[in-house]
């Protein structure tokens, strides 16, 4: 069940309130391959989270040494990952009834596990991600697992907000990109819409499905571009062992569900 907030200050964002998921944005979900979500946090909410993350030691700094997955070369975000493991604060957002109740409609399940939280701060002037599938880069048996994509600050379309090709969750999963973009591997994706990235308010978000694929242009503005992604599997999903700069510090067992390890709340509508 969706943990109740534990401090003064986090009760006063609505977390609290359930969100209003409209049926329309969960037909989005399912038929487009992603949904809007306006006002899903209090701007209170994010403006607590931006200097907690920007005060955090980033993934690299972390972890200098390892070896980097398929695509990090690539990667123009700085990320920011277990903040729900590291911080109270953000641990109360990820399991709270506001976040709990979009997720479990959202993926017409009753209860669902939150597993994995990451920030994407793309500095100013910085080159564009391109498209790709998360399927593939995640140690899950199945597909059906869901990213929350909430706005830190209000985004111009200059600054590259996250944008996704319509329709694309249906094509199945595609294989590692590794870095380059994927219209090249599958050129028949370019007869998709491209829908999303444009404008977009701090605490406004964005959900797609791990068969989604999706983007950003290049942040062309002297602001840096900071988002921060919660992500909802279903409750029968099995841990394969594929190596993950965030599951691995678990140390689970493979082959066996992640619900039966304890360590990913469990959230229901």
């Amino acid at each position: 069940m969706a943990e109740e907030p534990k401090t003064e200050e986090s009760q006063q964002w609505g977390l609290n309130d359930e969100y209003p998921v409209t049926e329309e944005q969960v037909a989005s979900l399912h038929e487009q391959g992603w949904a809007a979500l306006p006002n899903l946090l209090s701007r209170e909410a994010v403006d607590a989270m931006l200097p907690r993350l920007s005060a955090s030691r980033s993934r690299d700094q972390k972890r200098p040494d390892e070896h980097r997955g398929p695509g990090d070369d690539h990667n123009p975000n700085i990320n920011h990952d277990e903040m729900a493991w590291r911080d109270p604060v953000f641990r109360e957002i990820a399991t709270s009834r506001r976040l709990a109740s979009a997720a479990t409609r959202l993926m017409k399940q009753e209860t669902v596990l939150f597993v994995e939280d990451v920030s994407f701060f793309k500095p100013a002037r910085g080159r564009q991600s391109g498209y790709h599938q998360d399927f593939s880069y995640w140690p899950f048996d199945r597909k059906g697992t869901i990213t929350v994509w909430v706005a830190l600050v209000d985004m111009s379309e200059d600054m590259g907000p996250l944008r996704y090709l319509e329709g694309s969750h249906l094509e199945g999963p595609l294989g590692f990109d590794d870095g380059n973009n994927i219209l090249d591997a599958y050129p028949h994706l370019q007869n998709r819409k491209i829908v999303g990235g444009k404008p977009i308010s701090a605490g406004d978000a964005q959900v797609h499905w791990d068969l989604t694929i999706h983007g950003a242009g290049p942040n062309n503005t002297d602001t840096v571009r900071a988002a921060y992604s919660l992500r909802y599997i279903r409750t029968d999903t099995i841990y394969t062992g594929m190596s993950h700069p965030h599951f691995d510090a678990f140390q689970l067992p493979s082959g066996r569900p992640f619900a039966e390890s304890g360590l990913f709340p469990f959230i229901g509508a």
